[in-house]
């Protein structure tokens, strides 16, 4: 299965020069924790809800404050991308080893096409899957036995 069939297709893109705290609020009222940062179309990075959050500030009602900074000061250079010939499985892996929650889908021209996220993923499943058993076996180990044995 190609990767076609996983991405996001309506991707919302921000410029770099866009303050941190306008895409924040893009990113509260659309419900989203990813960003990508283009100019003419090319992407230049990722910005996501962590990069926001490292940065803010917590008020004492519990509201996140971004600081009025262009978001190309906060967001991830050159992220790990694909290709729209990747496979889902291979995209999958990448997301695992590295520890990704989103990769764009670029064009040879680094042209923004998509973006796949593990909410994607997790979709192709509830799909494909349907009411199937978990398919894992579980081993439970108390911790405490460890600390106590030489």
């Amino acid at each position: 299965m190609h990767v076609e069939s996983a991405m996001t297709r309506e991707v919302i893109v921000v410029p770099p020069e866009l303050p941190l705290h306008a895409a924040w609020r893009i990113m509260q009222r659309r419900r989203i924790r990813h960003l990508p940062v283009v100019s003419a179309g090319v992407l230049l990075g990722i910005l996501s809800d962590r990069d926001v959050l490292i940065r803010s500030t917590l008020a004492d009602d519990g509201a996140v404050t971004a600081p009025d900074v262009p978001l190309g000061s906060a967001m991830t250079l050159s992220p790990v991308t694909c290709s729209i010939d990747s496979t889902v499985s291979s995209i999958a892996q990448m997301m695992i080893e590295r520890r990704l929650d989103a990769v764009p889908v670029v064009s040879d021209t680094d042209r923004i096409l998509g973006l796949v996220t593990s909410t994607d993923l997790l979709s192709l499943l509830i799909e494909r899957e349907g009411a199937r058993p978990l398919p894992l076996h579980f081993e439970i180990r108390d911790g405490s036995d460890a600390s106590t044995s030489s």
